[in-house]
C-alpha cells in the first residue's frame, strides 16, 4: 500500500516514457530525442520530479526561470556555461542548474538520471551567496 505524499522514483519506469524531441534552433548534434517518465507534477504546476534519459548528442541549454536538481543514474555528461567552464559528471553525481544559467548540454553516453525541476525567478540567491551567509553567522 503506498504511503500518502510519497512519490517514489523507479530508475527504471514501467509505464511508457513522453518523448520530446530537440528543438532544431539548440541542437547542436547528435540525435535530440530525449525520453522522460514524469512521476510527480504539484498540484500549481511549479515542481516536475521524474527519471530523464538521452542518447549521446549536444544542445544550447538555458535555465531563464527554473533550477534543476540533477542526480545521474548512468552515463557521462559535460555542461559548460558561456565563459567556456566545463563540469563532468558521471553515475552517482548530483548537481543543480541554477535559475540564470546559459550553457551547453553534452550527454556524451547515453544518460539516466533523476531529475527535479523548479519553476522561479533567476534573481533568487545562490547556493554559494547561501552558504557565504551561513559561514559568516556561524
Amino acid at each position: 500500500m503506498p504511503v500518502d505524499r510519497i512519490t517514489s522514483l523507479n530508475r527504471a519506469p514501467e509505464q511508457a516514457p513522453q518523448i520530446s524531441p530537440t528543438a532544431a534552433a539548440v541542437l547542436m548534434s547528435g540525435n535530440g530525442d530525449t525520453k522522460t517518465w514524469t512521476a510527480f507534477v504539484s498540484p500549481d504546476g511549479v515542481v516536475t520530479s521524474g527519471v530523464w534519459e538521452s542518447e549521446a548528442f549536444c544542445k544550447k541549454k538555458a535555465h531563464p526561470d527554473s533550477m534543476e536538481f540533477c542526480y545521474i543514474l548512468e552515463g557521462r555528461l559535460e555542461i559548460s556555461d558561456m565563459n567556456g567552464n566545463v563540469a563532468s559528471f558521471g553515475a552517482g553525481d548530483a548537481f543543480i542548474v541554477e535559475p540564470g544559467f546559459q550553457g551547453v548540454w553534452e550527454s556524451l553516453t547515453r544518460v539516466r538520471k533523476y531529475f527535479v525541476i523548479a519553476k522561479c525567478k533567476a534573481e533568487v540567491v545562490s547556493l554559494n551567496a547561501i552558504r557565504a551567509s551561513y559561514d559568516q553567522v556561524f
